[in-house]
């Protein structure tokens, strides 16, 4: 009985002392944690002064080629496609068939078409004996004149119908695409290919409000081709934007003579480099200061060691500087790192970037 005694008097004691070490964990890893707010009360950010800047005469503008010239090949006629003369890949000429349909059809009208039209031309001169003898009225030419002009027109319609049946391609160019195999149904209105020249190109490429009015219909630009290296293409804009788009650019359009033997293509990528005559000033703050992305432009500003997030609206960027077109003031503090600890309102403790 003694034994069963002592045992459980271990035990209590063992539990007792758990029960201790556990609450006294507990009160170490709570004043931990009030420390731990004490000293992350401030968040450590480094903060630069926006500040305005001469900008650079100097624009570049990443952009995409475009065929300068591309059409759709659409059938005008009716049938089934009996012959086909081009392949995709194949350089046309205007005018230079593409493709037969069958016109067997159109042919035996036009005959019949033709055939009414030589009786009635063969009346017309019996009638015209007839009148200039008195032995018919003149009126009766009247109508026999309107048969044969309707008659005329309908044998002119056959042969523009029976024209169409060979599908020819609209401009010069490369068949980039052919949706018609022999014996394919066609319909009037219905695309049946592509053409594209590459001959010349335009580089399509968007510029800010601001940098707009500098350019210029007619300018010269250099074209730098990604694919390229080190080419240096002439450019010409041929057409400005007449308004924004959702994120405040504008289009503006370069027309580029393609190198010869047309290496480059649609869909390619390129910077255009405009050279304007006047520079301008500027707010400027680094382009890491930027909190998301380009279009969606953020700033984190300090006032009172408390950082708020704040949109900006960009305007030129230059390699490791943007410029900030509104929501920012000159001489205002803006944090260039550690961004991604903060949110809205934070509290920060900010050192002057070195940069």
């Amino acid at each position: 009985m003694r034994k069963k005694i002592t045992i459980w008097a271990i035990l209590l004691l063992c539990s007792a002392l758990i029960a201790w070490k556990l609450s006294s964990n507990k009160k170490a890893i709570d004043a931990k944690a009030e420390l731990s707010k004490s000293v992350r009360q401030y968040v450590p950010v480094e903060t630069t002064i926006a500040g305005t800047e001469q900008l650079s005469n100097r624009l570049e503008a990443d952009g995409i080629f475009m065929a300068a010239k591309e059409m759709l090949i659409i059938s005008e006629t009716a049938g089934r496609v009996l012959e086909v003369f081009k392949n995709k890949g194949d350089v046309l000429r205007e005018g230079e068939p593409i493709a037969k349909v069958d016109d067997e059809m159109f042919r035996i009208e036009l005959e019949a078409t033709q055939a009414n039209l030589a009786k009635l031309r063969k009346d017309r001169e019996r009638l015209t004996n007839l009148i200039e003898g008195d032995a018919a009225p003149k009126n009766k030419m009247e109508d026999l004149e309107l048969g044969i002009l309707a008659a005329e027109a309908k044998e002119k319609g056959l042969k523009k119908q029976i024209s169409n049946t060979t599908i020819k391609a609209p401009m010069t160019g490369t068949l980039g695409m052919r949706f018609i195999e022999r014996g394919s149904v066609i319909g009037p209105g219905i695309q049946v290919g592509a053409m594209a020249n590459l001959d010349k190109l335009f580089l399509m490429v968007k510029v800010t409000e601001n940098d707009v009015l500098q350019v210029k219909k007619g300018m010269s630009v250099t074209v730098l081709p990604d694919v390229l290296k080190g080419t240096q293409l002439n450019g010409k804009v041929t057409n400005i934007g007449l308004r924004s788009d959702n994120t405040f650019t504008y289009d503006v359009e370069i027309e580029v003579v393609n190198p010869s033997g047309n290496p480059l293509r649609g869909g390619m990528h390129a910077k255009a480099a405009f050279i304007f005559q006047q520079q301008r000033n500027g707010l400027v703050i680094p382009r890491k200061a930027i909190a998301g992305s380009v279009q969606d432009a953020q700033v984190y500003v300090v006032k009172d060691s408390v950082a708020t997030l704040r949109p900006v609206k960009l305007g030129l960027i230059q390699s490791d500087k943007v410029e900030v077109i509104s929501g920012l003031q000159s001489g205002e503090q803006v944090i260039v790192s550690g961004q991604i600890n903060l949110s809205d309102g934070t509290k920060v403790a900010a050192t002057a970037s070195k940069m």
